[in-house]
């Protein structure tokens, strides 16, 4: 499932599809979360989320990544 989306080509260009690589880290995400899973399986989910959430970094365009962080640094605009 994982390798999908890393090899998937989106139509604007060769970048990943970075809406599915998004749900992908949410995912594992909320199931490195869960309080009955075991420790192995928890670290896992949470080391692949980790990764994706990298691999959403390294392919957002730079104008995204400014806006992700907007809030923390309001502009001037008022």
């Amino acid at each position: 499932m994982s390798h999908y989306s890393v090899n998937t080509v989106s139509a604007e260009g060769n970048n990943p599809c970075l809406k599915l690589a998004s749900v992908i880290e949410r995912h594992l995400k909320a199931l490195s979360e869960l309080p009955d899973l075991t420790p192995v399986l928890r670290a896992t989910c949470q080391q692949l989320s980790e990764q994706w959430a990298r691999l959403i970094d390294n392919n957002m365009p730079r104008q995204n990544k400014m806006r992700r962080f907007a809030w923390i640094a309001p502009s001037n605009s008022e």
